[in-house]
């Protein structure tokens, strides 16, 4: 059963397949003005884990991924604009904030989120059974996304032409956001990803040029903060990034910026609508409102530069990457944390936690062999 909608909820637009056009048409009109684009995914967990020889944990985390990404569908992509100021679009909108649109035509409040709930079918679609248990009971509604979900082709035929991809001066803002760029560069490239991370790095930054990661920026002020270089004046930013280290999930960081949530957890719009908020509040408190150029197209959970050669087995053996994020609070992939004990699969929400001591912080879930438990009942394809 759905969960109870949150009293501002109304500020997260819901868009299916007879909305698509006029709402991405709001999106075309207010990106100008509002060019900071902050974005989550939900899809349907952790179905595989690649086997053979890899260069290192860099090649193996995106070899996981993009097995996934290309066996599986995105169910849900929020997205929230912001302007330079981490201001959302007001909820009454002028002339000057919008030409046209459904919203104000039919006086009803301006969003300021986005979430576009994709075709999925239990019957024919690939899943991992704890995840889309946790999107139920998150409030996903899987009848309505079979019923009336968008077709993902519709939806990059709009993206690609919409101003708000492929422009330097357009901010796309993440939380560990290598899933979440995996799905969205799928969309628009209409193909598998490429077998190289490097070659979908290029692909990738062709039409988002311009990222931020929050959980990389936590972790670059954690160790600029350890060795020196960076003296918060606020005791209390201090406890912040004292309390990420042990804690580094979205949720735990809002809870100590005092950034409160709107809408549900686990959904992409509400989770979209937070990370754009801890965004703007680590910039102006921890980065003194400005933030280097050398932290744009850093992806948390991409690149990282490995030489040696690993094999399947090494990297299970090793937890696949550095285990000191991990535990009750580790965040493989984007927001949340709500830990489920699984043996080899992810954590329920989609790719946002796992909770799992064996696999490390940049993919989702845990280890364990080839596949996890997943279910595939078939239908015409």
């Amino acid at each position: 059963m759905p969960l109870r909608q949150h009293p501002n909820r109304g500020r997260i637009r819901e868009v299916w397949a007879h909305n698509l056009r006029e709402e991405m048409a709001n999106l075309r009109d207010l990106v100008d003005k509002y060019p900071y684009i902050a974005m989550d995914t939900e899809f349907p967990g952790i179905v595989a884990r690649p086997m053979g020889a890899f260069r290192g944990k860099s090649d193996y985390h995106y070899q996981c991924l993009r097995t996934n990404v290309d066996m599986l569908k995105v169910i849900q992509i929020g997205l929230t604009l912001f302007n330079e100021d981490g201001e959302p679009p007001p909820a009454r909108p002028g002339p000057s904030d919008l030409d046209v649109g459904a919203a104000r035509k039919q006086n009803q409040p301006m969003p300021c989120s986005w979430q576009f709930n994709f075709k999925f079918s239990l019957n024919d679609d690939m899943y991992n059974e704890k995840s889309i248990e946790s999107l139920q009971q998150a409030g996903i509604d899987f009848a309505q996304l079979a019923r009336d979900g968008i077709d993902p082709h519709d939806f990059a035929a709009l993206l690609i032409p919409s101003g708000l991809v492929c422009f330097d001066d357009v901010k796309w803002i993440s939380f560990h956001g290598g899933y979440d760029f995996g799905y969205l560069t799928k969309l628009l490239i209409c193909t598998p990803l490429p077998n190289d991370e490097v070659d979908f790095d290029h692909k990738m930054k062709l039409y988002f040029p311009s990222t931020y990661d929050v959980k990389h920026l936590m972790k670059h002020a954690i160790r600029l903060h350890a060795s020196g270089m960076l003296t918060p004046h606020d005791q209390a930013i201090a406890e912040i990034l004292q309390k990420f280290e042990h804690k580094s999930g979205l949720e735990n960081i809002a809870e100590t910026l005092k950034v409160k949530r709107v809408g549900n957890a686990h959904q992409a719009g509400s989770d979209s609508l937070l990370t754009g908020k801890v965004f703007f509040q680590i910039r102006d408190k921890i980065f003194n409102g400005e933030i280097a150029n050398d932290h744009i197209g850093k992806v948390w959970g991409l690149s990282v530069p490995e030489s040696h050669l690993l094999t399947a087995s090494m990297m299970h053996q090793s937890g696949a990457g550095d285990n000191k994020d991990n535990g009750q609070d580790g965040d493989p992939s984007t927001p949340q944390t709500h830990p489920v004990g699984l043996a080899s699969t992810p954590a329920a929400q989609s790719h946002n936690t796992n909770g799992l001591p064996n696999m490390g912080p940049m993919t989702p879930g845990g280890g364990g062999g080839v596949f996890g438990s997943f279910a595939f009942t078939g239908g015409n394809r």
